[in-house]
């Protein structure tokens, strides 16, 4: 039986490891491999494919909609008219939503890369039937972040 579980890479995962051998787990039954995060940035603009929540167009959208308002109602007052003021309002909106989306969207990416330091470890024992209620003991006491198994076949 193959019992795989995840780690944060910390010194709980050696703990583990080192409680499994001393249980008669052999070394060469267990394998820890460390995952890499991806290194390119978060890209700003989604695309049909691709999307991850975050846009750069509701802020400009909400804005613009404000400004255009003000551009129609103030418009009347002005020598150009209500429809130019209008368009004027809408788009000096857009610009400032998506400035504004736009740096607060950067700002949130650096936050995210201070927060989310750690990478994960997959540990991947491969035990007898009667060793895995043991084996996920072990490893929930040392904070697993999750664990499965899959029948050896």
């Amino acid at each position: 039986m193959y019992v795989f579980s995840t780690f944060e890479h910390s010194s709980l995962l050696e703990l583990a490891i080192s409680e499994l051998e001393e249980k008669d787990i052999a070394r060469d039954k267990i394998l820890a491999v460390p995952m890499s995060r991806m290194g390119e940035e978060r890209q700003l603009f989604d695309t049909i494919h691709r999307a991850d929540g975050h846009s750069l167009l509701d802020g400009g959208a909400m804005l613009g909609t404000v400004f255009m308002l003000f551009g129609v109602m103030w418009g009347f007052l002005w020598k150009f008219g209500p429809i130019l003021g209008g368009l004027t309002g809408f788009a000096l909106g857009v610009a400032v939503g998506f400035a504004f989306d736009y740096f607060n969207s950067k700002r949130s990416v650096k936050k995210d890369k201070a927060k989310n330091v750690t990478t994960e470890v997959v540990l991947v024992i491969n035990c007898e039937q009667s060793e895995v209620k043991m084996v996920e003991a072990v490893l929930w006491n040392h904070l697993a972040t999750s664990i499965g198994r899959v029948k050896r076949s």
